[in-house]
């Protein structure tokens, strides 16, 4: 016998329905935006640094008199059209549209991560070339406005402070979202608060187009995401070990040791019948930590799953979007992009020519597909397989069956083919020159440290 219906339960599965319809709307892009589909992918790049204080050599803190709080003050003051964001009270940022040409405008949106890093936004833009001189107008207004305060500051491009030895050590700005989820988060695992605080990513968000192709490009994502932890490693040492004996990958190791249930792989991503529908029932097993009102409001979902959440209150499009962020597998699926977080902090020629390597491989449907097929059949464990293998052995390993350095080399060429210009190629040159020789980025960390040592 079924039970009977109630009021309160018709209620709240009414609730449940409309967030999940909501949901499901967001992850593939209807029902919002109109978002014209190009010849060439919108890409938004995200670049977090630790800002330095060169005279002290000390990281420079969220508060007091010339911290982080002061200098976006002082930046907004400097740099006309630029807004001040604040949240609970407490500025967390600036946002704004940049002049690139006479007839291109770039949005830049500058924001701090739970340690006072420093994430500086740019697009969405199809040209690289517009993305990198957004990132270069704030460095330079950085650099130009400390001065104007008296200090000397500098945004360091690592995949984890190397100024701290341990996350502890690091303040924890003041919002109640960060305190959540360092609450949540260290009861889960030991390296919580190294990814919160310590660790530093160069983000990649790609407008995607409709339900094959955003979820071709998902599966391109996670099977590239082991590959980019080790193309782009630039960790130049993990609580104050020195570089020589600071493990590969050591972001990939972080973020296995944070929440096994929301991070590393999406079950069944590999799968024929995957879909949206499968990606949106992991996320509603999975406790959301906490819930973000469109009034500014955070408050704590305790141990409710978010399916659970989804069935005691109604979402606005903009609070469902915000749910999608409580998650971070090896790639996720945001409002109508698609977001890649597994290459380390860089240098910005260093992104720029990380940015024409993605740009080349997600360039179009027949690109993400020759990409793919790179891979061969892929399998649940694949992914994990290919990290390990590569922290042991690096451009030795054998991953997807082959060898890792034919499969980068293969990669590089498929990209610089689709590639629409020299000048893009060229910009690929920037980093695929480094791999061409077998290094990554830290491998500059490490000869520096053996340098120093002998003497040279």
């Amino acid at each position: 016998m079924q039970p009977e219906a109630t009021p309160n339960s018709e209620k709240l599965n009414a609730s449940y329905m409309h967030n999940h319809e909501t949901m499901l709307s967001v992850l593939r892009g209807t029902d919002g935006p109109i978002v014209p589909q190009k010849k060439e992918p919108d890409l938004t790049v995200c670049l977090e640094r630790v800002l330095v204080d060169r005279a002290t050599n000390m990281v420079v803190a969220y508060e007091g008199e010339n911290g982080i709080e002061q200098l976006f003050k002082n930046i907004a003051d400097a740099w006309k059209g630029l807004a001040l964001v604040y949240q609970e009270g407490r500025l967390i940022g600036l946002e704004g549209r940049l002049v690139i040409t006479q007839n291109q405008l770039v949005g830049i949106k500058v924001s701090l991560c739970a340690g006072g890093q420093i994430a500086c936004s740019a697009g969405p833009s199809s040209s690289i070339f517009a993305l990198l001189r957004v990132i270069e107008s704030f460095d330079l207004q950085v650099h130009a406005v400390s001065r104007a305060m008296g200090c000397e500051y500098e945004l360091v491009a690592e995949g984890y402070n190397s100024y701290v030895s341990s996350p502890l050590d690091v303040q924890l700005v003041p919002r109640a979202q960060f305190t959540l989820l360092t609450a949540h988060l260290s009861q889960k695992g030991r390296y919580a608060r190294d990814a919160l605080r310590c660790e530093c990513a160069t983000s990649i968000s790609l407008v995607h187009g409709g339900d094959r192709a955003s979820l071709a490009s998902l599966r391109l994502a996670t099977a590239l995401s082991p590959l980019l932890n080790f193309l782009c490693d630039n960790v130049r040492c993990f609580r104050g070990t020195d570089a020589r004996h600071t493990q590969r990958m050591i972001r990939s190791v972080i973020w296995e040791e944070v929440d096994p249930s929301r991070c590393g792989m999406v079950p069944g991503i590999f799968e024929n019948d995957f879909s949206f529908e499968r990606y949106l029932a992991w996320l509603e097993d999975i406790q959301p930590i906490m819930f973000e009102g469109d009034d500014g409001s955070v408050v704590s979902t305790g141990k409710q799953t978010l399916k659970e959440h989804m069935s005691g209150q109604r979402y606005s499009r903009n609070e469902a979007a915000r749910m999608l962020y409580r998650v971070f597998p090896y790639a996720r699926l945001l409002e109508h992009t698609l977001q890649i977080t597994q290459a380390d902090s860089m240098r910005p020629h260093l992104v720029g020519g990380y940015l024409a390597f993605m740009k080349g491989l997600f360039r179009n449907e027949l690109t993400v597909d020759n990409a793919l097929s790179c891979f061969g059949v892929l399998g649940q464990n694949d992914v994990a397989d290919a990290a390990r293998e590569l922290r042991k052995n690096g451009w030795d390993a054998t991953v997807y069956g082959r060898s890792a350095s034919e499969l980068v080399d293969q990669l590089i060429r498929l990209s610089r083919s689709a590639l629409n210009n020299s000048k893009e190629q060229l910009l690929l040159d920037h980093i695929a020159e480094l791999w061409e020789v077998r290094m990554v980025p830290r491998d500059a960390f490490v000869r520096q440290e053996i340098k120093t040592i002998r003497g040279w």
